[in-house]
Formats: C-alpha cells, structure tokens, sequence
C-alpha cells in the first residue's frame, strides 16, 4: 500500500514537470516569434500631399516675348526681344486645387520697326516696363503643379518716327498656363507661356497721329521662395 502511494506521488511529479517544460517551451518559442505587422491601409484611401503650396511667396523670371504692333490705316509690323522681373503671389491648398492671386513688374528690351501706315515713314516701337495682377488656379501632382492664370496686364510702350517720340500705357488682359515644380519645401522652379493683348493708344508723333495697340507671346523661366 505504501509502495503504490509512492508510486502515485512519483507519477503526479512527474507529470507536473512535464507540463511546466513544455509550457516554458511554448513560452520561449512564442517569444521567438516576430510581431505582428500592421494591418494594411484600406484600398483606395487618398495619400497624403508631399508637398504643400499654402503660403505666401516672391521669385524672379527671365523670358522672351515675341511682339505685334497695328496701326490705324491697316500697317502692321513685329518686335522681340528678352525681358526679366520679380513676382509675388499668394497660394490658397483645397483638397485637390491650388488657387491664389499673383502680380508681377519687368523690364523689356522688346523692339520692333516698319513703316507707318500714313506717311510711309519707318516707324519704331520699344516696350519698357509691364506688369499684371492676375488669378491663379492649378492642380497639384507631386512634385508638381500644373496651373493656368490670366488677369489685367499693363505695358509702357514707345513709339517714335521721324526723330520724334510718345510714350503711352497700354492697358489689356493676359492668359497663360505653365508647371511649377518643388525643388525643396520653401523653393520652386516654373516654366510659363502667357498671352497679352494691349488696346489701342494715341501717339503724338509730331505731324503725325498714330492709333496703335499690341499683343505678345511671352515664354517665361522663374525660380520662387515660399515665405
């Protein structure tokens, strides 16, 4: 009786430790064992933006404008030349559109010549300084932003004939489109196309009366930095 008693106590021993190495082995493997990931995004959801555009900023351009002056009496006659300013703007991000207001102020080396229309005298036109204040609206695409702007536009424009010379401003519209790219957070890079049309002015060129508006093609390069 006694022996079996024994027994019974060497077989429960045995048995407990049996379940605490396999329970600390259990243990030791779970251990062993990477976490868990992350569960997955859900398909579908919108990334967040790289890039933001919301701000203030200020840049400078270089370019090259492409001129067509008319005058009354049906003579025409064509300009060019390269032009070069600063431009400051105000950017507004909403969800999937960039929009804002931007001005800007150049210089032109614009010059064009022909005849005029009346006296058959040659006739020369010089632009000198411009500007515009425009709306701006554009789509975001990491890194970039592919946009379209128009607005007022303003030129001062010489014309001279015979050794006598008027300056007037010029008043009309411009529309354009360009892409802007982040070269970092806070500086960007553009390459821009715009069109302006000029209404008509009055030039007193001495004997002579010269009813004469313009338009230009202008390819502009800027490099900005948001504030």
């Amino acid at each position: 009786m006694v022996l079996e008693t024994m027994r019974a106590h060497l077989s429960i021993r045995a048995i407990a430790a049996a379940a605490a190495f396999l329970l600390g082995a259990v243990s030791a493997r779970a251990a062993d064992l990477p976490a868990a990931a992350a569960p997955p995004a859900p398909l579908g959801a919108p990334a967040e933006p790289i890039h933001i555009w919301t701000g203030p900023y200020a840049g400078a351009f270089v370019g090259y404008n492409m001129s067509h002056y008319d005058q009354s009496g049906g003579a025409s006659f064509s300009g060019d030349g390269f032009v070069g300013g600063v431009y400051t703007g105000l950017n507004f991000q909403s969800g999937p559109l960039v929009y804002g207001i931007e001005g800007d102020l150049g210089g032109a080396g614009v010059s064009g010549d022909g005849f005029n229309s009346t006296s058959t005298a040659r006739i020369d036109a010089n632009e000198n300084i411009f500007g515009s204040l425009r709306a701006r609206v554009g789509v975001p695409v990491d890194p970039f932003l592919v946009f379209a702007t128009g607005g007022l536009a303003i030129a001062n424009n010489k014309l001279s004939l015979g050794g006598v010379s008027d300056t007037k401003t010029a008043v009309g519209y411009t529309l354009g489109a360009g892409v802007e790219a982040k070269i970092t957070d806070d500086v960007s890079a553009r390459l821009e196309y715009r069109f302006s049309d000029y209404g008509k002015e009055k030039y007193d060129l001495g004997n002579t009366s010269v009813s004469s508006g313009f338009d230009e093609h202008s390819i502009r390069a800027g490099i900005a930095l948001k504030f």
